[in-house]
């Protein structure tokens, strides 16, 4: 591994722009490549950020030895496909959420990975936050007793989506698209897979879910997940315990959260970098300086079983249209 990991951006979109920005704040990550599906766009992109490589076929970026790892941020129905190539291709990969459109895909990425002994990883920035760190530690401490319930809202963008995200068939969809980092969150939390679940979405006929609720239990601890595209909803978690409570709003990206106990409200701040994607780098940076081959955070496992959730939910709404 060269001294600096080095990335090859696949994705012109808003999170691919967010990522580069981050590594390029990050003085152990460089961008050495990327890929668009708009060449002329790629090119500018190229310019904008100083990568040297802009390639018009994506076969030919994954088969530069310069690249240690690909991140793709592309169009969800293109998730499984070009995450095999890459693999094949004999390169690590961040693939952004949703992992992919099915399990039985996921499955076979971690199995190839595996196989080939490469890292690979679905996006999560918001499980690396400081301000996540900080509050595992208090209910690990007792601070707010007992957890009894979590409440995640999210009012989920689509300002760059619009074109498919009312269609199933392009992995369109509130909660495939909304869901993975919520139910990430309250595995994480709670230390444990999520037991049962069910849920209930609203759409327009013919079209994905532009709203869904789901309930969901990891042992005695309920939770509540509410994701909203076609209304404001106000994007924050909350975890009722028996002792107190907390709140971090806009989790996505936050730095602070608020701990309400005994009549009293106390703020706890996090140091953030300036850009959140920040710390999800450092993660992956040091994963691969060590030869490691999956997270310890963002593990296979974590991801299969979320993809188990959402694909039943799916299923359940639609008479399975992801497979």
């Amino acid at each position: 591994m060269a001294e600096k990991i080095r990335y090859g951006v696949v994705g012109t979109s808003r999170l691919a722009v967010k990522f580069v920005e981050a590594l390029g704040e990050n003085k152990n990550s460089e961008v050495v490549a990327n890929f668009g599906y708009d060449f002329e766009k790629a090119k500018q992109f190229a310019k904008t950020y100083g990568v040297a490589n802009t390639y018009e076929k994506l076969a030919d970026l994954f088969i530069d030895s310069t690249i240690d790892i690909v991140y793709l941020a592309i169009k969800n129905e293109d998730h499984y496909e070009s995450a095999k190539l890459a693999l094949e291709a004999g390169k690590n990969v961040l693939l952004e959420k949703p992992f992919t459109r099915h399990k039985v895909g996921a499955r076979e990425l971690f199995l190839l990975a595996q196989k080939k002994n490469l890292f690979i990883m679905e996006s999560q920035s918001a499980l690396f936050l400081p301000i996540l760190e900080k509050i595992k530690e208090l209910i690990s401490d007792g601070v707010i007793g007992k957890i009894n319930f979590i409440n995640i809202q999210e009012n989920y963008d689509t300002t760059d989506k619009k074109e498919w995200f009312t269609k199933l068939s392009a992995g369109g969809g509130a909660f495939i698209n909304g869901g993975t980092t919520p139910i990430g969150l309250i595995q994480y939390l709670t230390g444990k897979a999520v037991t049962e679940w069910n849920g209930f979405e609203f759409n327009e006929v013919g079209k994905a879910d532009t709203r869904c609720n789901l309930t969901l239990k990891v042992d005695d601890v309920l939770a509540n997940i509410t994701i909203a595209t076609d209304f404001n909803l106000e994007t924050k978690i909350v975890i009722y315990g028996t002792k107190g409570e907390v709140e971090i709003p806009n989790y996505w990206e936050s730095s602070i959260a608020y701990l309400k106990k005994n009549g009293e409200e106390r703020k706890i701040i996090a140091n953030n970098s300036k850009n959140e994607l920040m710390c999800e780098i450092n993660h992956i940076n040091t994963s691969l300086t060590n030869n490691e081959v999956k997270s310890s955070i963002v593990t296979p496992d974590l991801t299969m079983h979320t993809m188990t959730i959402i694909e039943s939910m799916y299923q359940k709404w639609y008479g399975d249209p992801l497979n």
